[in-house]
Parts: structure tokens; sequence; C-alpha cells
């Protein structure tokens, strides 16, 4: 399994690359749901590499003050932190070129507000 991911905005303006993690997690929260279908990746946020972007990286702020971070050309939701200085990010599983199949699910949150029609599935 390669040692890095890359991953981009719909139209190509952001690319990044994170370490390969070691799970997955998945948000049900209605903020998730809503802002990009959720399934979010935690990682340190100085391990996220922007190896492309042309200054469209723009940050939304929600009343709770965590952040999304979207493309403002294509409006590709690519990543979440929780204010401005924290040091751990969530990096969305869409945005990524490639998810290898051996990275188990890991945690799954706000069980309880998830849509009926999905399934938990337990971790190993």
């Amino acid at each position: 399994m390669a040692d890095h991911l890359q991953g981009r905005c719909h139209c190509g303006a952001i690319t990044f690359r994170i370490p390969t993690p070691t799970h997955f997690d998945v948000c049900h929260c209605r903020d998730c749901r809503h802002w990009h279908g959720a399934s979010p990746v935690g990682i340190d946020g100085t391990d996220v590499r922007l190896t492309a972007s042309d200054e469209t990286l723009t940050w939304y702020r929600g009343p709770t003050g965590a952040e999304r971070g979207f493309c403002r050309r294509c409006g590709s939701s690519l990543f979440y932190r929780y204010r401005p200085s924290a040091t751990r990010w969530s990096v969305f599983i869409g945005a990524l070129d490639f998810v290898p199949a051996e990275i188990p699910l890991g945690s799954q949150y706000f069980e309880a507000l998830k849509p009926s029609v999905y399934a938990i599935v337990p971790t190993k």
C-alpha cells in the first residue's frame, strides 16, 4: 500500500496529499450529512500537503466555530477543522483519487442521527 494518498477538488484547482490513514471514520451528524455525505479521515493538519492551489481553497465557518474547506470554483468539499487553530483536520474520502480497500472502517459518530437507510457496520 502507498505511504501517501492523493486528492483533489472536482475541477483540479486544489490538489493535496496525506499520509495513508490506518482507518476511515464516518460521522452521521446533520452538519456532516448536509455538507459532504459523512465520510471523513482524521489527520494531523500539518500532514496535509497542498500540491496545487490557485487560491480557490476557501473556509466556511459555521455557527459552532467549525470550519469547512472547499474549492470556491467548483464547490468540492475537501476539509474540516474544529477551528482555525485546530491541529486535527478531517479530509473527506470523496476527495481522494483512490481509496485502498485494505483500509478498514474505524469509528462512527452520531449513529442515532444516521438516515434509516444506512446500515451500521461493526468495526473490527
